[in-house]
């Protein structure tokens, strides 16, 4: 048992049920800065939940290397760096796509 990963599975995973609920957003500077104007513009709510599901992965990684004695270090690199792509690929899909954007 590896209790620093069980405490960032822990964290990453209640992070990521927060965004997922649309609660984690409204804690940034940045969404407090934002004009109304450019918030009506969003639809945070599909955002957040997506934004959500990625950290709760990662914090199930985490979780996973934490308590699985049989999930070694090399999978558990392995598993990040996928991760890492999979997170890239949705930030990328994000950006591109017009789904997260009120017209």
């Amino acid at each position: 048992m590896n209790v620093t990963c069980i405490f960032f599975g822990v964290i990453f995973t209640i992070t990521g049920f927060m965004f997922a609920c649309g609660k984690g957003h409204i804690h940034f500077s940045s969404w407090k800065n934002m004009t109304q104007e450019e918030k009506e513009k969003i639809k945070i709510v599909p955002l957040c939940r997506n934004i959500g599901e990625v950290i709760v992965l990662n914090g199930l990684i985490f979780l996973l290397k934490g308590l699985w004695l049989g999930f070694e270090n090399h999978w558990f690199v392995t598993a990040m760096i996928a991760w890492f792509i999979v997170a890239g690929f949705d930030l990328w899909y994000i950006e591109k796509s017009d789904r997260y954007y009120k017209k």
